[in-house]
């Protein structure tokens, strides 16, 4: 694929193709890069986390996050990533990001070899560590070189074409561009309240007055959107943020159970084994070794 001006040209006029650095020191609360709250757009999005763990929503799943990893995410996918790590143990954030659109990238006639690589990415591709190779590409794409960041990101896009498999995230792909400006600011206002008040009761009551919405219409519409119940949503959430605490401090079961929203040792102990499959201390001897 060959980056010409006219093509770089375009994409300044229409930012149709927009590269990124977020960064955040070590023990600096505000801004945060992680708190982009559940959003999308109609451009394609590859996200490389440089620095920094947490928890990535991406479609109806949610995972964990860590240096190194990168996302490609497609048109109106619904995501967000947030920081689990503690304010006391707070360390250096980085994420290098490329938006670009479809049509922009369809200009070019060698896109036709990227369809497999189109058609995987409407879930949202996780893709894992990358290598050195991929690493040089994405440090030229967000280079203040046009040309050669747009060379070096075709250069990277035939790299992550040319893997045998694409590590899905989402099982649903039935987003587009006809999912209301009503609908994105219910997601936003959801996920905003949870990310912020998880450490306390969110009751069913609560969030449905937030998305402004009965308890059933909520309930149904957020299992719909998340692929998760309301509860299981939250219990995963909270069971991410314990798991960086068990990492991360030294701190007693009872403080990272208080500390990750859970009211109880025993429910912290019932959530961690059921969406970790060991106990809270089982894991937290392994992660230690």
């Amino acid at each position: 694929m060959k980056a010409t001006i006219e093509n770089i040209r375009i994409a300044e006029k229409d930012r149709s193709y927009n590269s990124y650095v977020l960064a955040q020191k070590a023990g600096q609360n505000f801004p945060s890069i992680f708190t982009d709250y559940w959003h999308y757009h109609p451009e394609i999005e590859i996200t490389y986390i440089v620095k920094g763990k947490g928890l990535a929503f991406i479609g109806n799943k949610t995972i964990e996050f860590e240096p190194g990893q990168a996302f490609l995410l497609g048109p109106y996918l619904p995501h967000n990533f947030v920081s689990t790590e503690e304010e006391e143990v707070q360390m250096e954030k980085e994420c290098w990001g490329l938006q670009f659109t479809q049509e922009w990238l369809n200009s070019f006639k060698e896109s036709a070899s990227l369809q497999r690589l189109f058609r995987a990415m409407s879930y949202g591709i996780n893709l894992g560590q990358f290598n050195n190779a991929e690493h040089q590409a994405f440090t030229t794409i967000v280079g203040k070189d046009p040309l050669r960041s747009i060379g070096a990101f075709f250069n990277l896009m035939a790299m992550i074409a040319d893997r045998a498999d694409f590590l899905t995230v989402s099982t649903n792909n039935a987003y587009s561009n006809v999912m209301s400006q009503k609908l994105s600011q219910r997601m936003e206002r959801v996920s905003k309240h949870i990310q912020d008040h998880y450490q306390n009761t969110i009751t069913l009551s609560e969030i449905s007055d937030i998305a402004s919405m009965t308890e059933q219409s909520f309930s149904r519409w957020f299992r719909q959107t998340s692929g998760l119940t309301f509860v299981d949503y939250l219990m995963q959430l909270r069971t991410t943020v314990a798991s960086n605490l068990l990492i991360n401090t030294n701190k007693a079961m009872t403080e990272v159970a208080a500390e990750s929203g859970f009211n109880s040792s025993s429910s912290f102990n019932r959530a961690f084994l059921k969406i970790k499959g060991c106990s809270p201390r089982e894991f937290r001897k392994k992660k230690k070794i």
